[in-house]
């Protein structure tokens, strides 16, 4: 699935999850599948604490590593003390800026259910529709930006090593050379 299309999954899910949760005591609940449910649940709470949550699978499947998974592999990776703090440091920036562009994105998201419920002009909705996007796609970018970023940290040696532990074998399709 594309990362365009996968967004729009997860924002219209998200929105439906956000009115199922505030929907009025009576109101007609979703059918949707409990495992939607989760998901969407899991999602949130992984924006509110900064988390990727697979935003950032393309760089990493390609061979561009994470600051996350890096220091959970420091000692296979055999990190210098320099490198252990500037992996750190990337993790830390990250981190702080993908829990404001999250609460950005969950706002938004709130906002745009709220026009529905409202029964906003389409005009108005589109443009809430089309602000939810963009931020979850600022979103995203923190987390590839910073997988930019990490992969200049490490040696030739240590990304293949890197691949080897996430992907396993002599690397995973989409891993780059």
């Amino acid at each position: 699935m594309s990362a365009r299309r996968w967004m729009g999954v997860a924002a219209l899910a998200a929105g439906v999850v956000a009115t199922q949760e505030h929907a009025p005591p009576g109101a007609a609940r979703s059918t949707m599948p409990a495992a939607h449910h989760e998901f969407l649940r899991q999602e949130r709470a992984a924006i509110e604490r900064g988390e990727g949550f697979g935003m950032a699978l393309a760089a990493d499947r390609s061979g561009y590593p994470g600051p996350k998974h890096i220091l959970e592999l420091k000692e296979q990776l055999k990190l210098t003390a320099e490198q252990q703090a500037a992996v750190e440091r990337l993790f830390a920036d990250m981190k702080a800026k993908a829990v404001a562009r999250g609460k950005e994105v969950l706002a938004a998201e709130e906002q745009l259910e709220k026009s529905f419920a409202e029964g906003r002009p389409e005009a108005e909705l589109r443009e809430e529709s089309y602000r939810v996007a963009t931020l979850r796609a600022e979103l995203r970018w923190v987390h590839l930006a910073a997988h930019l970023e990490a992969k200049k940290l490490l040696t030739a040696e240590q990304l293949t090593i890197y691949r080897h532990l996430r992907w396993g074998g002599a690397g995973h399709a989409h891993s780059a050379p």
